[in-house]
C-alpha cells in the first residue's frame, strides 16, 4: 500500500480553521442563551417589584381612606402633618419599602388621597436593558428604587337607601310579608307626611344583605315591590307566591322580574359605638308649648319660588316661553332674538333701522321718451322710432322685525300647617335643638324640642318609653345595652319623616324586638343585632323608615314602608372612592 503524504500540511490547517469557526460560534450562542437567560431574569425580577409597589400604593389608599373616615374632624392626629390643605403621612415597612400618603381636604364634599410608593430594586434589576420594555417605566438605568403613585376622589355615600339590609342572613318567612315605599314629603305620595296605600304604594322597598356564599336571601312568598340586593353568590331563594319587582309587574307575574336581582350589595354600617357620657347632663323637665296641626293640602301655583320650605311639599316647575316685541328689562336669562323679513306697501312710522325701498316696475314700449324719474335702467330705442323701458309703477318697503323670546318659569306646590293648635305640656325630659344629653333610663313623657338633638342612653330603650317629636325636630339615640325594644305607640312623630327619629343600637346589643302594636317611623341601626319576629301588627304601617341589622327572620305577617324622603338627607355615610388615576410618581 502507498501512502502520500501532505508536504506542506495544508489539510491539518484547513481542520484546525473548521474547529476554530464551529467554537466561535459556540461561545456566540451560549453568550446569546446567558444574555437572554439574564435579561428574562432582570425583567421578572422588575416585574415584581413593579407590582409590589402598586401593592404597597393601594396600601397607603387604605391607610388614608380609614384615617379620613375615623378622623374627620381632626384630620391632623395619629401621626399626620398638616401642611395647607394637605395631611400627610410617611410610613417605612419592615423590609425598607416605603409609602407616602396624602389627603387633600379643599373640598368637604370630594377630598382627594394620593399615595406614593417607593420599592427597593433588587441587584438583578437595577441594570435596565436597551430594549424598552414596559416593566422598566419608572426606572432610570442602574436606580435603586421604583416609585408609583396613585391619586383618587372620594365621596359620602348614601346610608339609608333601602328598606332593611341586614350584614348576613335574611329569612322573610310566613304570609302577607310586604315591602314598598312612600314619601313623607311629598303629598302626592303620602298622606299628612304619612304611608297611605290608597294614595302611593311606591317600588323602592329595596331589601339588601351584604352576604355572600354562606349567607342566603330567602323571599319566601313576600312581596318585594323593589330591588333584591344581595353580595356575590349569595344563594337566594323564592317561595311559589313570592314576588321582586314593580307593581306592575307582579300584577302579572311571580318570581323575580329581570334586572331586580342585584349582586352589588356593599351597604356601609355606621359607627354606633356610644359615645363618652362624661360631662352629659341629664335632660331637665318642665312645662313646654307643643304646636300641633291639622294639616290640608293646597295647591298653587306662583311666578317666585317659595321660600317656606319647611311648610311646603311637592315643587314643580313649569317651564314656558314669552315672546315680546320689545327687548325686556332686565333681560331674563336665556333671551332669544327672533328676526322676520317684513314687506309693506308704505313707509312704516317710526322708520325702523334697515329700511330697503324695492321699486315696481313693469317693461312698457310707447311712442314718446319717458319722462326722468318715471323709469328705471336704460331705454331701448327700437327701429320703428318707439320706446322700450321699465316703467316704475309702484314702491315697497321692506325691513326685519325683531321680536324676543325667552323662558318664564312658575313654581306649583302643595302646602299644609293650616290650624295650629298650641298646647301646654308638662314634660319629665326636654331634649332641646343642637344638645346632647345622656340618661339612665326614660320614665314617662320625653319630648325632643328641636332639630339636631342627641340622647344617649347606656341602658338601652325597654320598649315603654314616651317620645314627643315637635314639629321640625329631630333626634339621634345612642342605645346601650345588651337588647332593644321599640313599638310603634312609644313614638309620636308628626312629621312624617323617618330621618327624624333614628336610633343606633351599641354593638353590645344583639337581640332587636319589634312590637307590633302600632306603626313605627324611623330609622334603626344595630349592626350586631338579629331581628328576629313572630307574628305582626294589625296596622297596614308596621314600619316606616329604614333600619339596618346583623339578621332578619320573620314568621308571620310584616310589612315594611322605606320613606323615599330618606334619600334627600345630606349624604351621611362613609367616605367611598369615585375615580382612581394613576399619576406620575415623579
Amino acid at each position: 500500500m502507498r501512502i502520500t503524504k501532505d508536504r506542506n500540511g495544508t489539510g491539518r490547517q484547513g481542520s484546525i480553521l473548521v474547529v476554530l469557526v464551529m467554537c466561535t460560534a459556540l461561545c456566540v450562542a451560549v453568550a446569546g442563551y446567558f444574555s437572554i437567560v439574564q435579561q428574562q431574569t432582570m425583567l421578572s425580577k422588575r416585574s415584581q417589584t413593579w407590582n409590589v409597589a402598586m401593592a404597597i400604593v393601594e396600601a397607603g389608599i387604605e391607610e388614608g381612606l380609614e384615617h379620613l373616615n375615623n378622623n374627620y374632624t381632626n384630620l391632623q392626629s395619629d401621626g399626620w402633618t398638616k401642611t395647607g390643605t394637605l395631611y400627610t403621612r410617611n410610613q417605612t415597612l419592615a423590609d425598607g419599602n416605603s409609602y407616602m400618603v396624602a389627603i387633600e381636604d379643599s373640598t368637604s364634599v370630594s377630598p382627594g388621597i394620593m399615595a406614593k410608593a417607593y420599592i427597593n430594586t433588587p441587584v438583578l434589576a437595577r441594570n435596565r436593558p436597551q430594549t424598552g420594555f414596559f416593566a422598566t417605566v419608572g426606572q432610570t438605568a442602574g436606580s435603586e428604587t421604583v416609585a408609583r403613585a396613585v391619586r383618587v376622589k372620594c365621596a359620602r355615600g348614601q346610608l339609608y337607601t333601602a328598606a332593611a339590609v341586614a350584614k348576613h342572613n335574611i329569612d322573610l318567612n310566613g304570609n302577607g310579608v310586604l315591602s314598598d315605599s312612600y314619601d313623607s314629603g311629598n303629598p302626592n305620595k303620602s298622606t299628612e307626611g304619612r304611608y297611605d296605600a290608597a294614595k302611593y304604594s311606591g317600588d323602592l322597598g329595596d331589601i339588601a344583605t351584604n352576604g355572600g356564599l354562606s349567607d342566603s336571601a330567602s323571599v319566601q312568598n313576600a312581596n318585594i315591590y323593589g330591588r333584591l340586593h344581595t353580595g356575590p353568590n349569595c344563594p337566594v331563594s323564592i317561595g311559589p307566591n313570592g314576588a321582586v319587582g314593580t307593581h306592575w309587574w307582579q300584577s302579572f307575574n311571580s318570581g323575580i322580574q329581570p334586572g331586580y336581582l342585584m349582586q352589588d350589595a356593599n351597604f356601609t354600617f355606621p359607627d354606633t359605638t356610644l359615645p363618652s357620657t362624661a360631662g352629659m347632663l341629664p335632660p331637665p323637665n318642665g312645662n313646654m308649648v307643643v304646636t300641633t296641626y291639622t294639616f290640608s293640602t293646597n295647591s298653587v301655583t306662583s311666578a317666585t319660588y317659595p321660600h317656606w320650605l319647611s311648610e311646603i311639599r311637592g315643587i314643580a316647575t313649569n317651564n314656558t316661553y314669552v315672546t315680546v316685541s320689545s327687548i325686556p328689562s332686565p333681560k331674563p336669562p336665556g333671551l332669544a332674538t327672533n328676526a322676520t323679513y317684513v314687506e309693506v306697501a308704505s313707509v312704516p312710522s317710526p322708520i325702523p333701522g334697515g329700511l330697503v325701498t324695492n321699486i315696481l316696475t313693469t317693461y312698457t314700449t310707447t311712442k314718446t321718451f319717458p319722462s326722468a324719474g318715471t323709469y328705471v335702467g336704460g331705454v331701448t330705442t327700437n327701429a320703428s322710432k318707439k320706446y322700450s323701458y321699465n316703467l316704475i309703477t309702484g314702491k315697497t318697503y321692506s325691513y326685519y322685525r325683531y321680536t324676543y323670546t325667552y323662558p318664564s318659569y312658575t313654581y306649583t306646590y302643595s302646602y299644609a300647617g293650616t290650624n295650629a293648635v298650641n298646647t301646654t305640656n308638662y314634660f319629665d325630659h326636654i331634649i332641646y335643638a343642637n344638645t346632647t344629653n345622656a340618661a339612665t333610663a326614660l320614665t314617662d313623657k320625653t319630648l325632643i324640642a328641636g332639630p339636631n338633638a342627641c340622647l344617649v342612653l347606656p341602658n338601652g330603650l325597654a320598649g315603654s318609653e314616651d317620645f314627643t317629636i315637635a314639629q321640625g325636630a329631630g333626634v339621634l339615640i345612642y342605645a346601650g345595652g345588651t337588647s332593644l325594644s321599640v313599638s310603634g305607640n312609644q313614638v309620636l312623630n308628626p312629621n312624617g319623616f323617618a330621618g327624624s327619629f333614628v336610633v343606633y343600637c351599641a354593638p353590645s346589643v344583639t337581640s332587636f324586638t319589634l312590637n307590633g302594636n302600632g306603626e313605627f317611623t324611623g330609622v334603626l341601626v344595630a349592626p350586631n343585632a338579629d331581628l328576629k319576629l313572630n307574628g305582626g301588627g294589625n296596622s297596614d304601617q308596621d314600619f316606616c323608615g329604614a333600619m339596618m341589622v346583623n339578621s332578619i327572620r320573620l314568621n308571620g305577617h310584616f310589612k315594611f314602608h322605606y320613606d323615599e324622603a330618606l334619600k334627600r338627607m345630606p349624604s351621611n355615610g362613609r367616605f367611598l372612592i369615585t375615580s382612581w388615576d394613576e399619576i406620575s410618581a415623579f
